[in-house]
């Protein structure tokens, strides 16, 4: 049995996941860089009767695309699939599914950006969404730090007319690996961010560019109630999300 009160990602899961399956009927795609959280998963899954298929690196090739396409079904009920970023982070088509949940960072971000393109995909006809769970202060939100660090390095060697201030300076990557507690969002405090005012956004970007999250719209959880997704909104009020960047596409 999993104690989801003993992390504060278990606990925003499980509101997330009861929400999905009471309040629509879409399907989630749940992703670990780590068989053991799969295993996890899979028993809370089992303790709240949820219909799931999970799929890593110890499964048979013959039996991957039956499950993709049992899953895909929308006749099935099964509404969770479990997936190893490294067995399923190429090549697995789950447009089944519109929402993804991406739980742990990798350091390469190619590796994240593969994994979030399961469902975002052709032949998808809902609208996705696609949630990274990074927690504040930890390992894991200098991993994704160091994400937007080789992002946004890359994007100053493509166009160096970009606003070089808000990337990474030497100092900055050696701050990763410092710990910092009570604050919001240290990634945002690293980003250098001119759009906000005391913490808050006040200017809306004017660019949003696919993998370079210091571009991305940001909230606070406050602001949240006005969010146009129905799972942030419903977070408004609750201490385990402190901060939150969006990405949308159109």
């Amino acid at each position: 049995m999993v104690n989801c009160e003993w992390g504060g990602k278990f606990v925003v899961l499980e509101r997330f996941l009861h929400r999905i399956k009471t309040e629509t009927n879409d399907k989630v795609v749940l992703i670990s860089n780590y068989t053991q959280t799969l295993d996890m998963f899979e028993k809370m899954l089992r303790t709240k009767k949820y219909g799931y298929f999970r799929l890593d690196g110890g499964m048979a090739i013959t039996k991957r695309q039956k499950y993709v396409d049992q899953f895909n079904d929308p006749e099935r009920g099964e509404f969770v699939f479990l997936l190893s970023s490294k067995a399923g982070g190429c090549g697995i088509n789950l447009i089944g599914a519109n929402r993804l949940i991406l739980f742990d960072p990798d350091w390469n971000p190619a590796a994240d950006q593969q994994a979030l393109a399961r469902v975002w995909r052709d032949g998808q006809k809902k609208e996705c969404f696609v949630y990274r769970f990074i927690s504040t202060g930890t390992i894991e939100e200098k991993i994704f730090q160091r994400q937007a660090s080789k992002q946004a390095l890359s994007s100053c060697v493509v166009d160096d007319k970009q606003d070089a201030e808000r990337h990474f300076s030497g100092d900055d990557l050696r701050k990763l690996f410092e710990f910092k507690e009570d604050i919001l969002s240290d990634t945002h405090d690293t980003f250098k961010c001119k759009r906000c005012k005391d913490g808050k956004q006040v200017v809306k970007s004017p660019a949003l560019l696919y993998g370079d999250a210091s571009t991305w719209n940001h909230f606070t959880n406050a602001e949240l109630k006005n969010n146009h997704d129905d799972l942030l909104r419903a977070e408004v009020g609750q201490k385990e999300i402190s901060f939150v960047f969006q990405y949308i596409s159109h």
